[in-house]
């Protein structure tokens, strides 16, 4: 299982699917689940809905994980060729400059650098913002660069390649956020195939969530499930610039995080996991033996699906499964893929027993 989500996870990294232009991803994700799927749906937004129903009636549980990452959109053609770029998410300043990208998937072209050599000390020591930056794709004229097929909105990608570390359990590239959980859901579904569960699993590959979580409130009015599991990543505190204890107790390698808490900005952004919903991911995990790490993440810039999942239709009991992944936002995010094959068979577990699913606020047994 470990080598089918590396290789899965390989092809979808490779891909280009900038927040509100998926395409590419969606169009990859639907031909993986033609034939695991009993019904497709996609919807006006962008969403994927991949329904699977059980053999007798129980809840709807509903999977979710966003395909979009964060990148940039063209801003404006200079009349030299040189393009002016906005951020589409929240991609780091700190590592734009003297990168690869690729614009619309497929044209080349890195974001330029002034030379080292004539740079001023006030220059080498300031990070330049995405407004001070330009793309170079060597043309000479705006004409050339149109030419080429490009135009003011058009999405623009890193270009990392897909790197396996000494120890080949650990990955580094682009877009693990979120391309980990599309693999596992995909993978999921191949796993379920021929278990007899009751209810409906409806898996769903959603958009924009790098810009306000929005396709996860469209799927979630539509399918009104009866609980819902965000699978996406989280920071991890296990490197030398964090203080782990006191800020982020999250490590590659020791399991799937489970969410507790989360929020920036409005209230509307502020997500506290649903205890039944918690109560289900914890058994599960404890039945496959398996580690959960358990984390708050409250005032910080860390929000997922599940901010807008929770408060769709008259609100959906909902919790987070995060793979801890280092460098987030960044061409070099990194994971240990046992976290992966761990997420994968608690939720496997969790869909083989949803006719159990006992959904309540209430509840005398539920201790988070």
């Amino acid at each position: 299982m470990k080598e089918r989500i590396r290789e899965e996870l390989r092809l979808l990294t490779g891909l280009v699917g900038i927040s509100g232009h998926e395409q590419e991803v969606v169009k990859y994700i639907r031909a993986k689940l033609d034939k695991l799927a009993d019904d497709i749906i996609i919807d006006p937004w962008g969403n994927l809905i991949a329904v699977k129903y059980g053999k007798n009636p129980g809840p709807k549980i509903m999977i979710a994980a966003h395909t979009d990452e964060i990148g940039f959109v063209v801003k404006n053609i200079l009349r030299d060729g040189y393009i002016l770029f906005d951020k589409s998410g929240t991609a780091s300043d700190k590592v734009m400059e003297g990168r690869k990208i690729l614009i619309n998937g497929k044209i080349p072209g890195v974001i330029g650098i002034k030379p080292g050599h004539i740079q001023t000390p006030e220059e080498s020591r300031r990070v330049k913002t995405s407004k001070e930056c330009y793309i170079d794709i060597a043309v000479s004229s705006r004409q050339e660069a149109e030419q080429l097929g490009i135009r003011i909105g058009d999405p623009i990608g890193y270009e990392s390649s897909f790197m396996e570390m000494s120890n080949i359990d650990y990955v580094s590239t682009k877009s693990i956020d979120n391309r980990i959980n599309c693999t596992i859901l995909i993978k999921l579904f191949e796993e379920v195939k021929h278990i007899d569960f009751d209810g409906t699993l409806y898996g769903c590959f959603t958009v924009q969530e790098e810009t306000g979580m929005k396709g996860a409130f469209v799927a979630g009015n539509q399918i009104e499930p009866d609980y819902g599991i965000v699978i996406d990543t989280i920071p991890s505190g296990d490197t030398p610039d964090v203080d782990s204890d006191r800020e982020l107790p999250i490590y590659l390698g020791k399991g799937p995080a489970c969410v507790m808490a989360d929020g920036v900005g409005s209230a509307m952004m502020f997500t506290f996991a649903h205890p039944a919903v918690v109560k289900i991911i914890k058994e599960q995990a404890a039945q496959a033996d398996i580690n959960l790490q358990f984390t708050t993440l409250l005032g910080d810039s860390y929000a997922t699906d599940s901010a807008g999942l929770s408060h769709a239709g008259k609100g959906i009991p909902t919790a987070t499964l995060a793979i801890p992944r280092r460098y987030s936002h960044s061409p070099i995010e990194m994971l240990n893929l046992n976290d992966a094959v761990s997420s994968l068979k608690i939720l496997k577990g969790i869909v083989a027993n949803n006719g159990e699913a006992k959904i309540s606020f209430l509840s005398d047994d539920l201790q988070c």
